[in-house]
């Protein structure tokens, strides 16, 4: 059996809970939030994680925001950061292992949010602290983003 069968058969056996995507966290309310996932047993052939970026989506909601202090509304004022100033990550599923991409702000007890948050409590996890998702940092290139080591 080739590595790819074997992975493919691997997430067979997947609880349909386990999932791949991205977060941010809340600093001041101590919670993950703004988490958009998929089940790892929706992933394509070639995917690895949720295809939608941090970015793409922050855009929106900070609009959102600006639209809502306009109007004199209530909002977040989280949102009105740049979304690189917001502790962020995402989750990849790479050769039957779930990677975790995060800064150097991540704790032990934002680590079990994230595992809990994303169904991970009987697999592979691993924890990978990175440049890009250092708060203040952005878009690494796709190498940087990839690099698994």
């Amino acid at each position: 059996m080739g590595r790819e069968e074997a992975i493919n058969e691997m997430l067979q056996y997947f609880d349909e809970k386990a999932e791949v995507g991205i977060f941010w966290y809340h600093p001041t309310d101590n919670e993950l939030f703004e988490i958009h996932s998929i089940p790892v047993t929706s992933l394509g052939k070639d995917e690895i994680t949720y295809p939608k970026l941090h970015k793409t989506i922050w855009t929106k909601l900070h609009q959102r925001t600006k639209d809502r202090k306009r109007q004199k509304l209530n909002y977040d004022p989280i949102y009105l950061n740049d979304y690189t100033q917001v502790p962020r990550g995402r989750i990849f599923f790479k050769e039957g292992e779930f990677h975790v991409f995060v800064g150097s702000w991540i704790t032990d007890d934002i680590k079990q949010m994230i595992i809990i948050q994303f169904h991970l409590q009987t697999y592979p996890v691993k924890f990978k602290i990175d440049t890009h998702w250092e708060i203040g940092h952005g878009w690494s290139t796709e190498e940087d983003l990839l690099d698994f080591d």
